[in-house]
């Protein structure tokens, strides 16, 4: 952990189509980094079996957007208010 003087909240997602070729489940991933520190991350496999990559990739986005705006508020409660845009980073 650093110490920065932005408390800028920054999201990265990726996940793999059909990672599991048994139940040809995708896996999320995504991490949230506030003032560049990694404060959250998760890596689960998806309950549905996606049609497309494009799908598991909005899937795995929608989850993560979820994860920003809770620690945007969380933040927001400690009292530390974030007035910039967050910026979530996908591959694709």
């Amino acid at each position: 952990m650093t110490r920065n003087v932005h408390t800028d909240i920054t999201g990265y997602t990726d996940s793999n189509w059909v990672g599991n070729a048994l139940d040809r489940c995708s896996t999320t991933g995504y991490c949230m980094l506030v003032g560049g520190n990694l404060v959250s991350w998760k890596s689960i496999k998806q309950q549905v079996v996606t049609r497309s990559s494009a799908k598991a990739e909005y899937r795995t986005m929608a989850s993560a957007s979820c994860e920003l705006i809770w620690g945007k508020n969380l933040l927001a409660d400690l009292g530390f208010v974030s007035h910039t845009p967050m910026i979530l980073f996908c591959d694709n």
